[in-house]
């Protein structure tokens, strides 16, 4: 039986994505910023939990993913990024969510900062293409042309994602 493209995907990146071991390090900095509400969210929303656990609903009550991302330990948001990806895949709504936490953080997004190049050096090169294929896949899902925004972060994700 042929699967629909959305489960061939979400499939395909719980095969990339091992659900064991959880990440040793969770917050970044040690967690020295853990009060206030995205802190508090985060840890009681994901962590110790399996990425195949957490829902599109367990981050929209975090808040933007993309500020939870500088919260979290690369390792940690590598290992959770999966629940976002594959949440996305049934609420396309969240995709500019999705796509900025597939750059690195900055204006300039630098490829070069250590905290990127953390995130980036512990992805396998099959996380890297099952990534690369889904980007491939929700561009094909929103259409042509997508709205200025998104299009303009698939233009980023390009420039991130296509060189290396």
């Amino acid at each position: 039986m042929l699967l629909p493209p959305t489960e061939q995907l979400s499939e395909l990146i719980k095969a990339s994505f091992p659900v064991e071991p959880l990440p040793r390090s969770f917050w970044f900095d040690a967690g020295e910023h853990r009060c206030g509400d995205i802190p508090e969210e985060l840890a009681k929303r994901l962590e110790h939990r399996h990425w195949v656990d957490v829902t599109m609903r367990d981050w929209t009550m975090i808040g933007p993913a993309v500020i939870a991302k500088a919260y979290l330990h690369p390792d940690a948001f590598r290992y959770y990024l999966p629940s976002l990806l594959v949440g996305v895949l049934s609420d396309i709504g969240y995709l500019d969510c999705v796509l900025e936490c597939l750059l690195p953080a900055g204006r300039k997004r630098r490829t070069d900062r250590p905290e990127w190049l953390q995130f980036w050096d512990g992805l396998s090169e099959t996380q890297r293409d099952t990534i690369r294929c889904y980007l491939k896949t929700v561009r094909s899902m929103c259409g042509e042309p997508a709205g200025p925004v998104v299009q303009h972060l698939f233009d980023e994700i390009e420039a991130v994602w296509g060189r290396r």
